[in-house]
């Protein structure tokens, strides 16, 4: 089994957990950027960014001013307190390894950022409730960055009105609707209609009430 082979993708919930990231430049930032919506987010370094403290003013992150390099065991392991994911990322690979070393000792998820260590935070497409993880495990950050891409081409804004209008048919089918396949077949039918799409790219509310057209038989699907 490749190490890779290991990893299994998994959605957690960060509302009320702690995330603690070491380094207050742009790895920090990016870093704290992604976790600050959902996470209770603390930033330590001696030195932060300028993006890091308009977080900082917002609300969204607390910085934590501190000299990592001559910090002792017990001052990390004072900020590693209550945490459920820890984040080195600083510019030192031996400090990173350090901080690792005593979150793993205290049972904490960590996060490297040089390589794929316990957790592997993927980079991230979002569709309204549709998200897509894309990870190389280090190995390729141009070949991640590339899916990206190549995913975003292939999967519009309009997904996120098309999972909305999904919902929305799918409480209507069964209410009128008793068999469940057929409420398959209806749904696939809006999803795969071209009509929809573009009208989706227009306005929510047009695309509606034409897919409610759709599966009442007052228009043509083509």
């Amino acid at each position: 089994m490749q190490e890779t082979e290991r990893y299994l993708p998994l959605m957690i919930d960060f509302s009320g957990r702690k995330v603690v990231i070491f380094g207050g430049g742009s790895v920090g930032e990016r870093k704290a950027a992604l976790f600050s919506d959902v996470a209770d987010t603390t930033v330590a370094s001696l030195g932060f960014s300028e993006k890091l403290h308009e977080l900082e003013e917002a609300g969204k992150v607390k910085l934590f001013d501190l000299d990592l390099s001559g910090a002792s065991d017990e001052k990390l392991l004072s900020l590693l307190e209550g945490a459920f994911l820890v984040i080195p990322a600083t510019s030192s690979l031996s400090l990173n390894d350090r901080i690792a070393a005593l979150a793993e000792k205290e049972g904490r998820l960590v996060n490297r950022v040089e390589f794929a260590g316990p957790a592997v935070v993927p980079s991230l497409i979002r569709r309204g409730p549709l998200m897509i993880g894309i990870s190389t495990f280090g190995q390729s950050p141009a070949v991640s960055k590339f899916t990206r891409k190549k995913i975003e081409n292939i999967i519009p804004p309009e997904y996120e009105g098309m999972i909305r209008l999904q919902a929305e048919l799918r409480t209507h089918l069964k209410a009128h609707v008793a068999e469940q396949k057929r409420r398959q077949i209806i749904l696939w039918q809006v999803l795969d209609n071209e009509k929809v799409w573009e009208k989706l790219a227009e306005s929510y509310e047009e695309a509606a009430r034409f897919a409610y057209a759709l599966i009442s038989g007052q228009v043509d699907p083509e």
